[in-house]
């Protein structure tokens, strides 16, 4: 496939432009500003359409970025040729992909036809947009080659169906969300989670086994107060009896009766009260002491929990350890990371600006070298023959002169030459030497001259170069400076994190620091884990304490089950107070019958033990002790219905612990599922892209040998189409060698993916100005590796500099 011509009505900054393009290397060589870079991205328009999102580093999406300046119809033309077909392509863009137009035509006939779709990129070279970006289009700030899936479904020859290999990142991404949502390690994870809620839940179901053990001691009350009613209503009968047998007696003996009966109920009051009153020892607690230790005795069951609850694990003992050793010496403070965090940030921008001033200064220098090797070396002046000449011509003339003054002297008759020979002999050698003379003093004036003119011109260009290699001598100069300075802030970073038995490699301060952040807020959590555990475990035996002294003062059991007894304590109080009123109340109704009868006449024999009246007493005394069991047996079924609730709460929580155990066993299981598939997708992808790393790796091997002149294959291919370059005995990742190797490294990975996409018809190539890295030597291979592609593709190259210019076809 070929590109023939394009038009361009409005785009960016471009307007009613046509460039037509040639078979092999298109060349367009133009100036900073003038619209290369757009040049470039009309293109891909023209094949793919605008993309939606914002590219990395842009302020703008494409189509707001591109939108003409001087407004008008937004797009443009490209004809090209694919299998032998020639095509146009017309394509008007909108403010919305909806009123975007695309129109194709056949150039033959020049008729619309729908041999392509607006997916035109795709359906030439079956490539999306970003693998395209990736391959066949290599820009000047993004050389490095990134395989994507569908550059891997092209080399697989899978265009036709790359589902599979094309959605393995979207599934790797999203097994790999899923995973961390659910982590039994992460704080976030739903199984990390649970495990606290489970743990929270274990907690409140102890708390309510004292609701239930006061629940059974609340219904043996009730039994007991069951087995009194019956024993009054028991009593209430047999009052009622002797009621109808003592109708007949004397009051008298009913008196007696009743007195017997009043001074037996005392004794049995007291009896009872006797009995209560020794379970104690001599001190009676009143009801706010009780409910003052209940309380305490609460608190301490909550603290213990508290405790059990935030007691390490055999986890969080081994991270505490570890911690320990690493912040020994010394607990950095967040000030101090942050004051860390901004040496790092000024590393990191010290060291960009230091790589950008190193490709000014390679840029300075090549073009002064460019500059020098331009200007011609001025010839310096030589003597002209005309003064040799001169000065012989001049001896010819005295000897001449010379000669004819001596023969007219001897006389000339003597040699037989006539006098008029040797006249004009004399004139001839007169001329000569003026003549000769006068040539060589001007000879001699003109050297002097161009001799003076040519040392003139050398200060000239002596004091030019001074000042062309001025500014590159101030640049190395603040290189160094920046160097010192680069060194002094990694110096205090590896210092810093020296403290810590942190080791730097690779430059990973970000990292560590992050590392390090963490491990310090883990820490510090911990000890304050450690120090409330020691706070409460210190409340907890200060409690206990108390509870043990106030137990064995007031007489009570030495359980450590301190609720339940002072639970008991509390209902014993109750019932030594019931007890007392009974006895005293008994004890006043036999003093009161003794203060208003006359006991002697009482006491004296009687038929009747019993009288109506004393009778009808008894009865009602046993009514209202009958109405006191009644309150009583219903306060405690209040009591009980209270407790029953807080045991209804007890089974929904049982419920909701074992839903809580049954979910976290099936995320378990999902989650090690998960873990497993992720596994073979990996795997299942290493053996799908391992079957073309030989072809890839052999036209790696051909352009890297272009640009470089190495054929020693000191490289590694993986399966993830990766490039390691053996350096010292072992392979290095290429990002940590300088940016022109990475361009160089990047743009052999693209042609080699090239080849290896398309054995067959070749698509054209756009590279945009892709060597500004290279140095002097690569940079002049550069030249042969274009001449190497102008064999088998058609090269559209962007650039700005002559340095970089391939001369053939330029546009």
């Amino acid at each position: 496939m070929r590109l023939i011509a394009c038009h361009i009505d409005n785009f960016g900054k471009l307007s009613n432009l046509n460039i037509n393009f040639n078979d092999g290397i298109n060349i367009i060589n133009q100036p900073n500003g003038w619209g290369k870079s757009t040049l470039a991205a009309f293109l891909k328009a023209m094949l793919y359409g605008f993309d939606t999102k914002k590219e990395p580093g842009a302020f703008e999406k494409e189509r707001k970025l591109y939108k003409p300046w001087q407004g008008g119809s937004y797009g443009g033309e490209l004809d090209f040729e694919v299998a032998g077909v020639g095509y146009r392509v017309s394509r008007t863009f909108g403010l919305t992909e909806k009123q975007d137009e695309f129109h194709v035509y056949r150039l033959k006939t020049m008729i619309e036809c729908d041999d392509f779709s607006p997916l035109l990129g795709e359906e030439l070279f079956d490539l999306d947009r970003n693998s395209f970006k990736r391959s066949i289009y290599i820009a000047q700030a993004d050389c490095v080659a990134v395989p994507s899936d569908g550059i891997n479904a092209k080399l697989g020859n899978l265009a036709e169906n790359t589902n599979d290999i094309n959605n393995f990142e979207t599934a790797s991404a999203d097994i790999k969300d899923m995973m961390n949502k659910m982590s039994p390690n992460r704080i976030t994870g739903s199984i990390k989670k649970r495990v606290n809620t489970i743990t929270s839940i274990e907690q409140e179901l102890k708390k309510y086994q004292a609701a239930e053990d006061s629940l059974v001691q609340i219904t043996n009350k009730i039994e007991e107060k069951d087995a009194q009613k019956k024993e009054l209503q028991k009593i209430r009968t047999e009052y009622g009896k002797a009621l109808q047998t003592a109708s007949a007696d004397s009051r008298r003996q009913a008196l007696k009766a009743n007195y017997e009966n009043i001074c037996s109920d005392e004794k049995e009051k007291k009896d009872i009260y006797m009995q209560f009153s020794q379970r104690f020892r001599g001190r009676i607690p009143s009801d706010e002491e009780l409910a003052g230790m209940l309380k305490n005795a609460k608190e301490l069951e909550n603290l213990k929990a508290v405790n059990e609850n935030m007691a390490f694990t055999d986890e969080q003992k081994e991270h505490f350890d570890s911690l320990k050793e690493i912040f020994r010496t010394d607990i950095p403070t967040d000030e101090d990371l942050d004051e860390m965090q901004q040496k790092i940030n000024n590393l990191s921008s010290v060291s960009s600006e230091y790589s950008r001033m190193e490709i000014k200064l390679s840029q300075m220098t090549s073009l002064a070298m460019l500059t020098d090797s331009e200007e011609e070396e001025e010839k310096r002046p030589v003597k002209s023959h005309i003064v040799p000449a001169g000065i012989a011509l001049g001896v010819v003339g005295i000897i001449m002169l010379l000669a004819s003054v001596i023969i007219n002297g001897i006389g000339k008759n003597s040699f037989g030459i006539d006098s008029i020979i040797l006249y004009i002999t004399a004139a001839i050698g007169a001329v000569s030497f003026i003549t000769g003379i006068g040539a060589a003093i001007s000879g001699n004036r003109k050297y002097k001259k161009a001799q003076s003119e040519y040392i003139r011109r050398q200060a000239e260009l002596d004091e030019e170069r001074k000042k062309k290699e001025a500014p590159i001598i101030e640049m190395k100069d603040q290189l160094k400076e920046i160097e010192s300075g680069i060194k002094k802030l990694e110096q205090e970073a590896d210092n810093f994190f020296k403290k810590y038995g942190i080791e730097i490699e690779n430059a990973q301060y970000q990292e560590k620091l992050f590392e390090l952040r963490t491990n310090m807020h883990d820490y510090e959590k911990l000890l304050e884990t450690l120090e409330k555990n020691g706070e409460n475990s210190k409340k907890c035996s200060e409690l206990e304490k108390e509870l043990e002294k106030y137990m064995n003062t007031i007489g009570a059991g030495t359980s450590k089950d301190f609720i339940s007894e002072l639970s008991a304590l509390k209902s014993s109080t109750t019932e030594l107070r019931f007890a007392d009123k009974n006895f005293k109340e008994a004890q006043h109704r036999r003093e009161q019958f003794e203060a208003e009868h006359d006991m002697e006449s009482i006491l004296s024999p009687a038929e009747c033990p019993y009288t109506i009246d004393e009778l009808n007493n008894l009865i009602a005394e046993v009514e209202n002790s009958m109405d006191e069991v009644r309150t009583s047996i219903s306060q405690y079924t209040r009591q009980m219905e209270d407790l029953q609730e807080q045991l209804d709460l007890r089974d929904e929580k049982e419920q909701e612990y074992r839903n809580c155990i049954e979910l976290q066993n099936e995320e378990k299981h999902k989650y090690e599922i998960l873990s497993l598939t992720a596994d073979y997708l990996s795997k299942a992808k290493e053996q799908f892209t391992a079957r073309y790393m030989a072809p890839i790796a052999d036209g790696f091997q051909k352009y890297f040998g272009i640009l470089t002149n190495n054929t020693d294959r000191n490289w590694q291919v993986d399966a993830n189409i990766t490039l390691k370059v053996k350096e010292q005995g072992q392979l290095r990742d290429t990002r940590t060698m300088s940016a022109g190797y990475q361009d160089l490294i990047g743009i052999c990975m693209r042609l080699a993916l090239a080849d290896a996409m398309y054995p067959g018809e070749k698509p054209f190539l756009i590279l945009d100005d892709p060597f500004v890295n290279l140095d002097d030597e690569k940079l002049a291979r550069g030249k042969n590796l274009l001449l190497s592609l102008e064999r088998e593709y058609q090269v559209i190259y962007f650039t700005c500099h002559g340095s970089r210019e391939y001369n053939n076809n330029n546009l």
